[in-house]
């Protein structure tokens, strides 16, 4: 998990160069991914991979050596809070903790990182929708940027992160 490359393709790909290359708010592609799988899972929101564009990035397996830990725990938290697919508390806790040990079944593993990585791409097109959408200038990015962290910074005031954690390891 997280030992080999990553590649975006078509829109999704667009939105990470864009963010990187082009106006500079995030430095290194896998900061951007580290968001946007938490923003899609914040939004709710998942996305298939974009085949309609060549575009596309590369996140190498070396970059995530370095950005294993972060990377790990987004995961597991999507895995422990995401609903959508109508699991038990208990189906949640095994694919954030079970279906990757070194026993586990590599075939589940597998479908959980697709789901993780939906989240990702989900995450960027709300980041796009709301970093970026309506811009025009470099001042423009950098307030909407700015409104944006403080919103974001706002929604995680908000939300009791233990108590969905709590709640999970309740109904065990």
């Amino acid at each position: 998990m997280f030992d080999r490359d990553y590649e975006l393709v078509g829109k999704h790909a667009s939105i990470v160069k864009f963010f990187v290359n082009d106006i500079k708010i995030f430095p290194y592609y896998i900061d951007v991914y580290k968001t946007a799988a938490v923003f899609g899972l914040l939004h709710n929101k998942t996305a298939k991979r974009d085949k309609d564009s060549k575009d596309d990035a590369t996140i190498p397996a070396g970059v995530f050596v370095n950005h294993r830990s972060e990377c790990m725990i987004i995961y597991r938290l999507v895995m422990l809070l995401e609903k959508s697919r109508g699991l038990t508390a208990e189906q949640r806790i095994d694919r954030a903790f079970r279906d990757d040990a070194e026993e586990g079944d590599s075939e589940q593993l597998a479908k959980n990182m697709e789901v993780f990585n939906s989240y990702v791409r989900g995450g960027l097109e709300v980041m796009k929708e709301r970093f970026l959408d309506g811009c025009s200038s470099d001042d423009d990015y950098l307030r909407r940027t700015m409104e944006r962290f403080q919103e974001f910074k706002n929604l995680n005031d908000d939300i009791p992160l233990e108590d969905s954690i709590a709640e999970i390891l309740n109904n065990v």
